[in-house]
């Protein structure tokens, strides 16, 4: 890749003055010997030769000029290149965005915080069951094939619905289908969450084939997890 650095403010006028300068001279040199070809008696040998080295001397400083230029460019495009180079190395320094110990305990964060989510949800599946029997061992009948219960009593459907008499209703919900709710107000707020280049969706995607890639991606997050946490999983 081709990095072109502009010049530097000032040294494009310089050389362009130069350039000038050197344009006229070699102009009034040439119009100096057409006045001599024309029969002009007036012009001397010492002017010709002062017009000739006025315009070597011109041409001179305007090779000067452009030279400064390119050092000048050139210096500025390395000092842009270590630049660039100090804020790559910066990226990568410890606490940056790009430190991958400190990602792999948002990782752990995280994970720690979808497994009491999962433990959390799954106690609230089982609960609900708890409730249905305690219903049913309260003598509530079974409503799940029989008549609409009334508004305003505890009914309960099978062994893990029911309802209390405030209208409170419990049921479970498959945990995985609350992690895909989870997982996809996720992926709506970031505009689609990226598995790779040249890869569906996130959403598209089986989680088990995204897992397989992503164990062997970089960083290993959940390698550095494991290792932080003293080898626990």
């Amino acid at each position: 890749m081709t990095t072109t650095t502009a010049a530097q403010p000032g040294s494009e006028t310089a050389v362009e003055q130069a350039e000038q300068e050197a344009t006229e001279a070699e102009q009034l040199l040439t119009a100096l010997e057409e006045r001599v070809r024309e029969g002009d008696d007036e012009i001397t040998p010492d002017q010709l030769s002062n017009a000739r080295e006025l315009g070597r001397f011109a041409k001179l400083r305007a090779d000067a000029a452009r030279r400064k230029a390119e050092r000048t460019t050139a210096k500025a495009a390395e000092q842009e290149r270590a630049a660039h180079l100090d804020q790559a190395t910066a990226l990568a320094a410890p606490g940056g965005p790009l430190d991958a110990d400190a990602l792999a305990i948002t990782y752990a964060t995280a994970r720690a915080a979808v497994r009491a989510f999962i433990t959390a949800s799954e106690t609230y599946n089982t609960t609900t069951g708890q409730g249905a029997r305690l219903l049913a061992a309260a003598g509530v009948p079974d409503s799940t094939f029989g008549p609409t219960p009334e508004p305003g009593t505890a009914a309960r459907w099978g062994t893990d619905r029911f309802r209390l008499a405030d209208g409170s209703t419990y049921y479970p919900t498959g945990t995985g289908l609350r992690l895909a709710v989870l997982l996809d107000d996720l992926n709506t707020e970031f505009h689609d969450i990226p598995t790779g280049a040249f890869h569906p969706p996130f959403v598209r995607t089986p989680i088990s084939d995204q897992a397989t890639r992503g164990r062997d991606g970089h960083p290993q997050l959940h390698v550095l997890a494991a290792e932080q946490a003293g080898g626990a999983k």
